[in-house]
């Protein structure tokens, strides 16, 4: 993958399509900034944003991950699996982020209440912690 051939394709099918940078930071949901660093070369987008930019320029995933369009049969059989690829990559990067999540509230619960056990400084906040704690597991196991 050569960021700058790809920034390149980036630039030619927004340009044919008659899109401005904003117009297509708009659809992907970023900034006209960040279009513009892969349209330099300067950075490539992020994984969950592979599909719906190959989307929004009618290529394929093979065809963006190149830098170039190509016209092959086998491309199909490869683009199926880069997307069923991309799909797991974001879940487990979804769920390494709630993980991490989980760890920051609970360590710093724990901490707090242990601090108000060895203090015999009981403050109302302890309760938020622990309130916060159901939160996240009312928003992440029982309403998804």
């Amino acid at each position: 993958m050569d960021a700058k051939k790809t920034g390149s394709l980036i630039a030619d099918l927004r340009k044919q399509s008659n899109k401005t940078q904003k117009e297509l930071a708009n659809e992907l949901h970023i900034s006209s900034a960040t279009v513009s660093k892969w349209e330099r070369g300067i950075g490539f987008p992020d994984i969950s944003l592979i599909e719906p930019l190959a989307k929004c320029l009618n290529i394929s995933i093979i065809d963006l991950f190149n830098g170039e369009k190509t016209d092959s049969e086998e491309s199909e059989k490869i683009e199926r699996v880069l997307s069923d690829l991309i799909v797991a990559s974001d879940k487990t990067i979804t769920r390494n982020k709630k993980i991490m999540n989980w760890t920051v509230a609970l360590t710093v619960a724990g901490l707090y209440l242990i601090i108000s056990i060895i203090t015999q400084e009981w403050a109302i906040t302890w309760i938020l912690w622990a309130a916060y704690c159901i939160y996240r597991i009312l928003s992440d196991f029982i309403i998804k």
